[in-house]
């Protein structure tokens, strides 16, 4: 003889019933909560995050620049620069991913796109400080010490303390 257990029964009809009205979490929603998980050092769990933002809607922006930058975090260079690239395609204007690139390709030793990329980010947005400093360092690095210090002092006139103190110990003043 079996036995009817009602309170059981009952369960198994309300999770039937309600996962169907269970709505997912839109990409903005997944957006932010891998945003969180980065602020937090969590690369994995932050790319896991944007992963699903992305599959939610494969043309957010933010999506691929973010991810890109968890990329970066976890030293996946060639990852980050795809992720910045199609972050660039879909905005061409993004100063931003333009810089994140460039120091991707910097770490990489692609050192004439990295300078194209520093370049293209402060032609965007001149007053891009981070910017003006990473193509100065590149620039010393590359035996342009005069453009180094050019770039330099127009990061120090943006406020990059960075640069100030590039300048004091490059006796740039």
């Amino acid at each position: 003889m079996s036995v009817f257990r009602f309170p059981a029964f009952l369960l198994l009809c309300c999770v039937l019933f309600f996962s169907d009205t269970v709505e997912a979490e839109s990409p903005k929603d997944l957006l932010k909560r891998g945003e969180a998980y980065f602020l937090k050092g969590l690369f994995i769990e932050a790319v896991a995050e944007f992963n699903q933002a992305i599959a939610g809607d494969e043309g957010y922006q933010q999506a691929y620049y973010a991810r890109g930058r968890a990329f970066f975090e976890q030293e996946k260079y060639t990852e980050a620069i795809a992720d910045f690239t199609r972050a660039i395609e879909l905005k061409k204007n993004c100063a931003r991913a333009f810089f994140r690139r460039g120091e991707a390709y910097a770490i990489l030793k692609d050192y004439s796109r990295a300078l194209a990329d520093f370049d293209r980010a402060i032609d965007i947005r001149s007053g891009y400080e981070k910017a003006w400093y990473a193509r100065g360092e590149l620039k010393y690095a590359l035996n342009d010490p005069a453009g180094a210090i050019v770039d330099m002092q127009k990061a120090e006139s943006l406020g990059c303390q960075r640069a100030s103190e590039w300048l004091v110990g490059h006796e740039a003043r």
